[in-house]
């Protein structure tokens, strides 16, 4: 009979765990948030929408001074590289579109504001502040009326206050006060 020997060999192969792109910060909530609103902006544009939101972007990129995206060139160019940050995530992709993100939400605001308003990009119109005003005023309307509490309708009356003074920009506020100081002696 002959003996046979085996040898036995459970060592597994080792592999790096660290991730290649473990270095890399990533804001991933907020990437995919702005790479759906691009796209929904995309569908929503008609036409030639990829150029168009390209060249947008491009030239308000040049406009606040930006430099390093490979944004300036020929309008095929501008299109592939900004697309190519949007469809291809990566940590180039990444990096670069985090600088683009304030660029790309005052864009979208201005070019189209009802998807920039769906992903949350818009700040407030001045249609928005005045509704805001005269929902404030109506309230303190309506506390006056219901003869509430001191406490509640001083609140009411200071909200109010607060949303009617939002219609002015924010120099004007101060002489705004100083008449209604000199209008009313121990308001202020």
């Amino acid at each position: 009979m002959q003996s046979l020997t085996y040898q036995q060999n459970t060592r597994s192969e080792t592999n790096s765990l660290i991730s290649t792109y473990q270095d890399v910060p990533r804001n991933t909530s907020k990437l995919t948030r702005v790479r759906d609103a691009v796209r929904a902006w995309n569908k929503a544009t008609p036409g030639a929408a990829q150029e168009h939101i390209s060249q947008l972007v491009a030239s308000e990129w040049m406009a606040r001074g930006g430099r390093g995206l490979l944004l300036a060139g020929s309008k095929h160019n501008t299109k592939q590289n900004f697309f190519r940050m949007i469809n291809d995530p990566g940590p180039k992709n990444d990096k670069s579109l985090m600088q683009l993100i304030p660029v790309i939400e005052s864009v979208m605001g201005r070019d189209n504001p009802a998807t920039a308003r769906q992903f949350g990009f818009v700040v407030e119109t001045d249609a928005d502040v005045l509704a805001g005003g005269i929902k404030e005023c109506s309230d303190a309307h309506q506390a006056k009326l219901l003869s509430l509490p001191i406490k509640q309708l001083e609140k009411e009356v200071g909200e109010a206050v607060a949303a009617v003074l939002r219609y002015l920009p924010t120099d004007s506020i101060g002489p705004v006060l100083a008449s209604l100081a000199t209008m009313m002696p121990g308001f202020m």
